[in-house]
């Protein structure tokens, strides 16, 4: 009887102990003996993360992670090594990056025309059963007469089939004859807000250089790569941005083909990165101004989302570029001195827009560089937060490079509104002199990206590459964060710096490339991502120095060693 009493007595701690074990949870990996920044502002440094299923487990020493071991967890030793967030990169083209440069004839002289003209006399001898030939990367500038590409000299390449070349800044396109001809481009076709064709002088002929929106009417008749044929493509555009760490990339651009594209890839497992598509409203079948339109079309677009491709987001052009007179000024051009430029479409048309995509939880990204465009878009963004204060979309302004300080004051007071800026259009590369001090003189070339002052008024920013439109010649995320802190051209301080005031630091760069990118993006991402946390996705990567140990000046030396995404290894050097 005895002997049953201690048994009755033990077995609830047997049970204990059994159930204990059972539940123990141990780690798939841990990554140990590291210098890891965070960027959690209340646990900014740790030794060690445990990873499990594909997140953060613990975050801390590398005593913690003793008890999350057992014999099947992969234990990796840092050796010291400099660990930070996955980055993201919240407005950048790797779409363009396939129909116009991985998939297509990429220049790679772009600054040198009898080079550009080899390049594409090579392309179409190694390509002769093309139907349509796409192309990107010569430079704006001085490169052609009058800075506009003759359809001439591309008909004697490619005389039978339509051509079509993006510029680098991704703002004009060189085309030939036959895109015309399909296109139903002539002279009686008359330039119209954004749809802008050069013509010969004392002609009304077009004369091969297309600007901003006319772009698209010839886009749209073209031949797109369709989705299987794309995502092959797509996976090696895409191993440019895993080798410089990015995890998350929000293309500032978009289709059904690419979307689709995206999805084979992820459908196979091949896809290391999320993406969160502004799919382009000034394209025919975007552009929806009415309640009934609106509704259709995000039933559509709900129809392309899966785990890894958010497609919540519309790309709204309100102005254009410095280099092209298509920027809306409160003082005119310096040289246009009549010329204060324009915005692409009627104000009306993008308060209808904005307010329909508000409304409908849609987050809009505004495409707003001219001071005066900035002021008339936010007074939009103003009413639609006041009218749609359970809006689940944020209010996203892309670049702002001019924005007023008094606007800057207004974007602080509302809790929607977020902001991009990209760092390699705020240094002094000569290409900038081309495209911004020319037509907007010194004075306002000095006053571009404001970034500081945004972030000391608390605006929530993230930063953005624009590459492949960022004259460099990689999605390198390091040379973009030495822009920043530096506001120099990264290995060329001999040219100066623009607006050194606003200089940011290491750690404001970092974060804006990081958690500051997740918070950018709203739909409450940054619970995900963006920051190294236990229970966020292990988005991270490995550097070869610490960029906050080092000199400012090396910040652009920083490689990328191993990028890990949702705990596995995507990229790792050579």
């Amino acid at each position: 009887m005895k002997l049953v009493r201690i048994l009755l007595l033990l077995t609830p701690l047997l049970i204990f102990l059994s159930c204990s074990q059972k539940s123990k949870v141990t780690a798939d990996a841990i990554y140990s003996n590291g210098k890891i920044y965070t960027v959690n502002e209340n646990h900014p440094w740790a030794e060690a993360v445990a990873i499990k299923d594909g997140k953060f487990l613990k975050v801390g020493s590398d005593s913690d992670m003793e008890e999350l071991k057992d014999e099947s967890t992969e234990v990796i030793d840092l050796n010291g090594q400099f660990v930070m967030p996955g980055i993201t990169d919240m407005h950048a083209h790797p779409f363009s990056g396939v129909d116009l440069g991985t998939g297509s004839m990429n220049l790679n002289n772009p600054a040198d025309k009898e080079a550009i003209i080899s390049d594409i006399k090579k392309y179409v001898q190694a390509h002769p059963d093309k139907d349509v030939y796409l192309g990107g990367n010569w430079n704006v500038g001085g490169l052609f007469n009058g800075d506009s590409p003759d359809k001439k000299l591309l008909d004697e390449i490619i005389p039978d089939k339509p051509a079509f070349i993006l510029s680098q800044s991704g703002h004009s396109a060189w085309v030939n004859s036959k895109a015309l001809e399909i296109s139903g481009i002539d002279e009686n076709f008359q330039n119209e807000g954004s749809y802008i064709f050069d013509r010969y002088d004392g002609t009304n002929e077009p004369s091969g250089t297309v600007r901003e929106s006319a772009m698209v009417i010839i886009m749209n008749n073209l031949k797109y790569l369709d989705p299987e044929e794309f995502a092959p493509l797509f996976k090696t555009e895409l191993e440019r941005y895993s080798k410089y760490g990015i995890t998350n990339i929000q293309p500032a651009e978009g289709a059904a083909t690419h979307l689709l594209g995206a999805a084979i890839l992820e459908k196979n497992n091949e896809l290391n990165v999320r993406l969160f598509p502004a799919l382009d409203w000034l394209t025919s079948q975007l552009r929806v101004t009415n309640d009934e339109e609106t509704e259709a079309f995000i039933d559509d677009w709900k129809s392309y989302e899966t785990e890894l491709i958010k497609p919540h987001y519309v790309k709204i052009f309100a102005d254009g570029a410095a280099d092209s007179h298509t920027l809306l000024l409160s003082k005119p051009y310096d040289d246009a001195s009549e010329t204060y430029g324009s915005m692409y479409l009627p104000l009306e048309e993008y308060r209808k827009a904005i307010l329909n995509y508000h409304s409908k939880d849609i987050s809009v990204h505004v495409h707003a560089m001219g001071d005066s465009t900035s002021t008339l878009i936010i007074d939009i963004f103003e009413e639609a937060e006041a009218t749609f204060p359970e809006s689940k979309g944020v209010l996203h302004f892309g670049h702002a490079p001019f924005v007023k300080n008094e606007d800057l004051d207004r974007l602080a007071k509302l809790k929607k509104v977020t902001i991009n800026f990209s760092p390699m259009l705020a240094v002094p590369h000569p290409q900038m002199k081309i495209f911004v001090e020319t037509p907007l003189g010194k004075e306002r070339h000095q006053q571009q990206y404001p970034v500081k002052t945004a972030l000391d008024k608390g605006l929530i920013a993230g930063f953005g590459s624009d590459f492949p439109s960022s004259l460099v010649p990689d999605p390198n995320s390091f040379y973009y964060m030495h822009g920043w802190v530096t506001r120099e051209v990264p290995g060329q301080p001999e040219l100066g710096t623009i607006n050194i005031e606003n200089a940011i630091s290491v750690e404001e760069a970092v974060r804006g490339f990081t958690l500051g990118g997740a918070q950018a993006l709203g739909y409450n991402y940054a619970s995900i991502f963006g920051s190294i946390e236990e229970g966020k996705s292990a988005d991270f990567i490995i550097l070869n120095q610490n960029i906050l140990d080092i000199s400012k000046s090396d910040i652009y030396k920083t490689e990328v060693k191993k990028t890990i995404f949702r705990g596995v290894e995507v990229y790792s050097e050579k």
